[in-house]
């Protein structure tokens, strides 16, 4: 937790956009401005902090849940500190509850760097952030290397938190994660007609916190009442993509991954969960645009 009051900010700017970095608050997006509107949430002030109230978090070496933060990886048990209390799951890995240095920065650009030196997650590894900001959006790509002597299991994706207000969302997706029970998903399902994405959805009108494989990472944002569009493409290699939009909240996720939740448990192979192997010194990249503009 932190201090709003007391964070280290970065600002870039290119034209009518700005964006703000929180380097110490997990390597998150403080704001995201074009022509003075908000395209992320910007962060709440005030103290006790998290990249929970952030405008967007950064997500390694895993994305998502893995159950009872426990999973087995050639002939090791491995055994996770729940970082979510009360669940007993552990959630997004560890980058996103660290602070972040800043390894190089312009005007328009910023990379943000983490090493992890092996804990419970018994590979030390690198995590890099590089935010590229142009006159009609931001390009982010995100970098893992494995700096341990052994296989490493691996996965990478970002956690944006879009203002909600009247959204629509449109969303290439093609399958969705579900679980029987509890909140580990296990079976690859066609979405319902509630959970279809394909055709734009007001936002308001969906309850979901679901992964979903996608048919092209490619997803729409729109708020016609302030006439701003944002176009998120990711590269190949992000294949899934988690829509979280609880009722009644401010905000709606779209986060671009590359892998289903628990995939290190998964009873599915890894060309259909998404979950990399990486070797030693091996670095899995992948890009995220978002393209903005007035409509």
């Amino acid at each position: 937790m932190a201090d709003s009051s007391a964070l280290a900010q970065l600002l870039l700017e290119n034209g009518p956009l700005k964006l703000t970095l929180l380097p110490d608050l997990g390597g998150s997006v403080g704001a995201l401005t074009y022509q003075g509107e908000d395209v992320l949430r910007p962060v709440s002030s005030g103290a006790d902090l998290s990249p929970l109230q952030s405008g967007g978090f950064p997500l390694f070496p895993f994305s998502g849940r893995i159950s009872a933060a426990r999973f087995a990886w050639h002939d090791r048990d491995v055994a996770l500190e729940p970082n979510f209390p009360p669940e007993v799951h552990a959630i997004h890995g560890q980058a996103w509850q660290a602070a972040w240095t800043v390894a190089e920065r312009s005007a328009t650009e910023a990379r943000l760097v983490f090493d992890y030196a092996p804990g419970r997650w018994p590979w030390p590894y690198r995590a890099e952030q590089n935010f590229r900001l142009l006159e009609d959006g931001l390009e982010l790509t995100l970098s893992l290397t494995n700096h341990s002597d052994e296989l490493m299991p691996a996965g990478l994706g970002w956690h944006p938190y879009f203002p909600r207000q009247d959204a629509r969302v449109k969303v290439a997706v093609d399958r969705i994660w579900k679980a029987e029970a509890g909140m580990i998903p296990d079976q690859l399902l066609a979405p319902s007609a509630e959970e279809d994405l394909t055709s734009w959805r007001v936002v308001d009108t969906l309850d979901l916190d679901n992964a979903f494989t996608v048919s092209a990472p490619d997803a729409a944002m729109d708020w016609p009442g302030r006439r701003l569009r944002v176009r998120m493409t990711s590269d190949a290699a992000l294949g899934h993509v988690v829509v979280y939009a609880p009722p009644g909240q401010d905000f709606f996720c779209v986060e671009p991954v590359s892998h289903a939740p628990d995939a290190v448990n998964s009873k599915h192979p890894a060309d259909v969960t998404g979950l990399k192997s990486l070797s030693p010194g091996e670095t899995f990249l992948a890009k995220i645009s978002l393209k903005i503009n007035a409509v």
